[in-house]
This record gives structure tokens, sequence and C-alpha cells, in this order.
């Protein structure tokens, strides 16, 4: 079972202050930084993004999808 990091990732601006294009930014920093895809999505969660992510066994890696809120 996938568990958080140990170490909480820090975000180093105000997420209610913070324009969309930083949150977009500091996300997309993130996703090249190669963190676990399951502390991306807590991230992108602070932030104010609903997204889950999975495993697909058949690829051998994780899959991020967006939440569609009704």
């Amino acid at each position: 079972m996938a568990r958080l990091a140990s170490v909480p990732v820090a975000i180093p601006f105000d997420p209610a202050k913070a324009s969309s294009h930083q949150k977009v930014e500091y996300l997309h920093a993130l996703w090249r930084a190669d963190i676990d895809p399951f502390v991306f999505v807590g991230v992108a969660h602070r932030l104010g993004y609903s997204l889950r992510c999975y495993w697909d066994v058949r690829a051998d890696m994780p899959v991020l999808t967006p939440l569609i809120l009704h």
C-alpha cells in the first residue's frame, strides 16, 4: 500500500493568495522533480485541485485523473 512521504511538502506561498498561474507552475515543478504521485495529489488538493491517483497494474505506473464533482 502506498503512503505519503515521511517529510511533508511545504508550499512556498500562501495558496489562498496565489494566482492560478503560480499554482500550476508549482505543480509543474513538482511533477518535473518526479515526486511520489500520491504526494503530488495531496499537494494539488491543498492548492484547490481535485485529482485522484491510482496504480495501473498493466502499465506498471501511476495514473492521475481529474475528479468531476457534481
